[in-house]
């Protein structure tokens, strides 16, 4: 009796106590109410309404379907910026809608595609109350955040709140907070809790994270672009001038651009940094006067620059440092992907301060520029200026190789010196179909069919590939994505085991998670099941592809294609190869430029290129390389996948 009469007489001081915090809690929330009202309303006869009228083309998701969105007022002389939303899809007429309410027909004054913010200006004798951009104020992680809009026919204010979660976001340009953004609120400003804008909203993802930069809208996570960084660029706009990012042209040694180092594997062909002098194998010190110890950290600090600026870096080379002067450019000549033809290895060498690795050839692809000029076993010293160190800086560097160009090998055989020169091939035109020589004569070990189910996903999958205590190695991996109602992973796997195991690719079939339709949030779940595979082992990750049934000979383009080339762009890091049909209907997907840390190729089921669809010059034109399948069988789809692979 007693503990309960102690409990007894505890409640109500425990209730008391709970209703203290809730009236605690009760005053925080009017307080907070009041403070982010009064920022608002510092900002307010600054923001605008946008409305698009009369889009033409094809929207990629509802929220180009419906897009009234916001801007602010930079300039009592009529200049309003705004989101790249505003331009996204030609329109009929861009009308600004002020506080009050009337509108107003803008025209598009300028563009900075690097941060996806447009310039708009109105002709009005309105009095226009200009945003301040320029007013300094200290941004603390943690710190409260608020996003203003307008929305509706009567411009009605909108508001978000959240904390400022990270700087120097999307590769060093933009602030990201937590607040939830709607697409009404892109081209409003981010303000703190008085009132002081922080910086404009955008539309965007971060790389790889979806096939639209509105995807994220609502989700909690959103960019800004720093108020600090418009005020520079603003006249640049006001003057007419687009704003693009500056390019400078080198490829990273590691692929991943987070790991320890900063050495360069290859120099774009006719690129700002071949301009400069910039070699294979320096080492970038800093960027800026800012040191950097790696490749993410040179790509935070080359954001802040636009194309036709000059940077200083400072390299390291042969164990001296030099400093290089870079003008950045808008553009570099696409990649034309080249290939030797050779399957490397790395191997270590040496015990203690003298170890090392060193790359040596294991196999020789049969027709390719390496036959007869290279050898198993050969150890590959060097190509043109630059060391080899590790298979994977060989691969860039072949791939960034200038088309139709010797290059001098340095390389050691049976223990002796030589030089070897060898010109690459490009990799589009015909496929490779010959194996080497030592993969021709392997003896195929005993295979199976199981079931693969990720615990995320409710996609049904089935994978065929050598029984776990089999020996076998440097197989592909080929992701086959089937189309709504073709059966199922099990069924259609039946019809390809064989043609895997006689080409050594192992074969995941996946079904969509919707038995009508691939959905844009199934890009990610792809990728997933091809990395869950690739824990079986004995798999190359560089010779992992998707593809559907339409890249098989007279395949239709049907949704299984359109995904499958959605899922190789989105997820480049994972997928070396594509292939689809040439009638495939391109999806509504970022087409990035193909680069050499990841290069992926297209493979289409024809014979000449003037079967090639026109939607295939775009996918050139940005560096993919198209590769001439034939009267592709499953058979000679796998063989192309193991393949991708040589160097």
């Amino acid at each position: 009796m007693g503990l309960v009469a102690v409990i007894a007489l505890a409640w109500p001081a425990l209730r008391s106590g709970a209703q203290d915090v809730d009236s605690q809690d009760l005053q925080y929330q009017r307080a907070m109410a009041n403070a982010v009202r009064n920022a608002a309303n510092r900002v307010l006869e600054s923001v605008v309404a946008i409305e698009i009228i009369g889009t033409s083309g094809t929207a990629t998701g509802e929220v180009e379907q419906d897009a009234p969105t916001s801007g602010v007022i930079v300039d009592g002389e009529g200049y309003v910026l705004a989101s790249s939303l505003v331009v996204a899809r030609p329109s009929a007429s861009v009308l600004v809608v002020l506080p009050d309410g009337s509108r107003h027909a803008a025209t598009v004054v300028a563009r900075d595609h690097h941060r996806d913010l447009v310039l708009l200006r109105i002709d009005t004798d309105k009095p226009l109350v200009p945003i301040d951009l320029a007013a300094s104020t200290q941004r603390k992680i943690g710190q409260t955040t608020i996003a203003v809009g307008r929305y509706g026919t009567d411009a009605s204010p909108m508001v978000s709140r959240g904390v400022l979660s990270a700087e120097a976001r999307l590769d060093g340009i933009a602030l990201q907070c937590d607040a939830r953004v709607s697409p009404a609120l892109y081209g409003g400003p981010l303000i703190d809790l008085y009132g002081n804008v922080l910086g404009v909203l955008i539309p965007a993802v971060a790389e790889g994270g979806a096939e639209s930069p509105t995807a994220w809208y609502d989700s909690g996570i959103a960019f800004a672009i720093p108020a600090e960084v418009i005020v520079r660029k603003l006249d640049r706009l006001k003057a007419g001038e687009d704003v693009r990012k500056g390019l400078i042209g080198i490829v990273s040694k590691t692929s991943d651009p987070y790991q320890e180092g900063t050495e360069i594997a290859a120099v774009r062909v006719r690129s700002p940094a071949e301009k400069a002098g910039i070699k294979p194998g320096d080492a970038v010190l800093e960027v800026d006067a800012t040191p950097v110890r790696r490749h993410q950290e040179i790509r935070q600090v080359l954001g802040r620059f636009d194309a036709g600026e000059s940077i200083q870096l400072k390299l390291r080379r042969d164990g001296q440092p030099i400093d290089v002067e870079v003008t950045l450019a808008e553009s570099i000549p696409p990649l034309q992907p080249q290939r030797l033809g050779v399957v490397t290895a790395d191997r270590d060498v040496g015990e203690g301060e003298e170890a090392s690795t060193e790359v040596f050839v294991s196999e020789v692809v049969p027709g390719t520029p390496a036959d007869g000029k290279l050898k198993p076993g050969d150890v590959i010293k060097s190509a043109g200026e630059a060391d080899v160190s590790d298979s994977q800086s060989l691969r860039r560097l072949m791939i960034s190789a200038e088309p139709e160009q010797a290059v001098d090998f340095s390389i050691e055989r049976d223990g002796d010196q030589q030089s070897i020169s060898v010109t690459p091939a490009d990799i589009a035109g015909k496929a490779l179909e010959e194996y080497p020589e030592d993969w021709q004569a392997e003896e195929p070990a005993e295979w199976e069919t199981k079931d693969l189910k990720l615990p995320e996903s409710a996609n049904a999958a089935a994978y065929v590939a050598p029984k776990p205590d089999a020996d076998a190695d440097r197989l592909g991996l080929l992701v086959l994505l089937l189309n709504p109602g073709q059966g199922t992973p099990r069924d259609v796997l039946e019809k390809w085991s064989e043609a895997a195991k006689q080409a050594g690719v192992v074969v995941c079939a996946i079904a969509p998670e919707d038995a009508r339709r691939w959905q844009p949030k199934e890009l990610e779940v792809v990728a997933n099941f091809a990395a869950a595979v690739l824990k079986l082992g004995g798999i190359e990750a560089s010779a992992v592809a998707v593809a559907a049934s339409g890249g098989l000979a007279g395949g239709d383009g049907e949704a299984a294609d359109a995904m499958a080339l959605a899922v190789a762009i989105s997820q480049s890091k994972t997928f070396f190869g594509v292939a689809i049909s040439p009638k495939t209907r391109p999806p509504a997907v970022r087409l990035r430029e193909n680069e050499a840390t990841a290069s992926m190729q297209l493979l289409l089921p024809i014979d000449q290129r003037d079967e090639l669809p026109g939607w295939s010059a775009a996918i050139e034109k940005a560096g993919y390389p198209v590769v001439l399948g034939g009267q592709t069988t499953p058979l000679r789809l796998l063989k192309w996948v193991r393949l991708l692979q040589a160097t």
